[in-house]
């Protein structure tokens, strides 16, 4: 696809795929074609991680929209070949982490199950992220968010200690940024009520 249109997104916004019986297309090439982008995600593409999540839930019954969605990943690997990620030196947040934890409520029309997704920045630049389907089906965006934000503090936990091993540590807390009003209300009140107890848990 090296001749292929660049464009500037992996994926569409609400694009829903549909799971299939039976494969549409060759699902051997759609898997081989699918397992290609695994290392550029994993080592220099953050942005692909639930693009590459969504196609891989479809990978044993490929259609030829899947087909389509992943040659999108393509295009914009073609549009996106000469960027990079950058550690800045003597950035003001260069010994930080900071962090965003994000959920899709429902997102899946297959099994209505979220997406949890984070990324981690140091120095200025990505040096963890995640996009995971959550195991269980939230009954609120507010419950589908708290999942990620904890899936998010797992990561922190971890990436602290890396980085104290490393000789890196820091003596500030590490800022977890998510957008949901609710999630967030829930934190800051340690009140325990019946609405939250399989969230305390």
């Amino acid at each position: 696809m090296s001749n292929s249109c660049p464009i500037s997104t992996p994926a569409l916004p609400n694009k829903h795929l549909v799971k299939l019986s039976s494969p549409e297309v060759d699902a051997k090439s759609y898997q081989r074609t699918l397992g290609s982008l695994m290392y550029p995600m994993l080592g220099t593409w953050p942005d692909l991680g639930y693009a590459i999540a969504a196609l891989g839930r479809h990978a044993a019954n490929p259609g030829l929209d899947h087909q389509r969605t992943l040659e999108r990943v393509f295009r914009y690997l073609r549009a996106t070949s000469d960027q990079q990620l950058v550690f800045r030196q003597g950035a003001p947040d260069g010994s930080t982490l900071f962090s965003y934890a994000n959920a899709d409520w429902a997102s899946d029309i297959n099994n209505h199950k979220s997406t949890s997704s984070y990324m981690f920045k140091l120095a200025s630049a990505t040096v963890s992220w995640s996009s995971k389907k959550q195991t269980s089906v939230a009954l609120s965006s507010t419950k589908a968010e708290y999942i990620a934000r904890a899936h998010a503090a797992k990561e922190v936990v971890w990436l602290r200690q890396l980085l104290s091993k490393l000789g890196q540590g820091t003596r500030y807390p590490t800022t977890l940024l998510i957008d949901n009003q609710s999630a967030i209300a829930i934190t800051k009140n340690p009140e325990f009520h019946d609405q939250t107890k399989h969230i305390d848990v």
